[in-house]
């Protein structure tokens, strides 16, 4: 700043700045175009999301779905589990981690046991060696002997309830030795 001048004021000579335009008279602030607008897309917005309960059953369409894969009733809450379970000297059973199945995330690791169980014997037992391979080389399983590939059916209503207990005795889709 010049000597002689102020803050906010503009020394002699030096141009005016534009003024800025006015606010058009629709948009100010308390107008009710200014207040209807967020209405009007949340009213839109509930409507396509509530818009689904209107179609006939069984029809999804992206992305306002109904999600049919779960609108229509089962005969039962019977679920299937299959585990991958080291088996100790003493045939106590500990649940391997999704690593010793050849991955970190759960989900992969369901899917490449139920394959493997889906196409049969040669394909479980492939893979009951490929994870004691695994659990012999994890300190963690040392005392372990085994590997077992089991299936598990469950009442899934009695689960959620906190009793785990199988339907069945667990039937073993594979077991191999683990060598040392």
């Amino acid at each position: 700043m010049s000597p002689g001048t102020s803050r906010g004021s503009l020394p002699p000579g030096a141009p005016h700045p534009a003024p800025s335009p006015p606010i058009p008279p629709d948009l100010s602030p308390g107008t009710s175009s200014h207040v209807a607008w967020p209405w009007l897309v949340g009213l839109v917005l509930l409507g396509l999301t509530l818009s689904p309960m209107l179609r006939p059953l069984g029809y999804d369409s992206f992305p306002f779905s109904s999600f049919p894969m779960f609108a229509h009733g089962r005969k039962d809450a019977v679920f299937t589990v299959h585990r991958a379970v080291a088996v100790g000297p003493d045939g106590a059973q500990v649940t391997l981690p999704p690593r010793a199945l050849g991955s970190d995330e759960v989900l992969q690791a369901d899917v490449t046991l139920r394959h493997a169980i889906r196409r049969g014997k040669k394909a479980s037992a492939a893979l009951c060696r490929s994870v004691a391979r695994r659990v012999a080389a994890d300190p963690g399983h040392a005392d372990a002997a085994f590997v077992e590939l089991v299936s598990e059916r469950h009442d899934a209503l009695a689960w959620f309830a906190g009793d785990p207990t199988p339907l069945a005795a667990p039937k073993r889709q594979a077991r191999c030795k683990i060598a040392r």
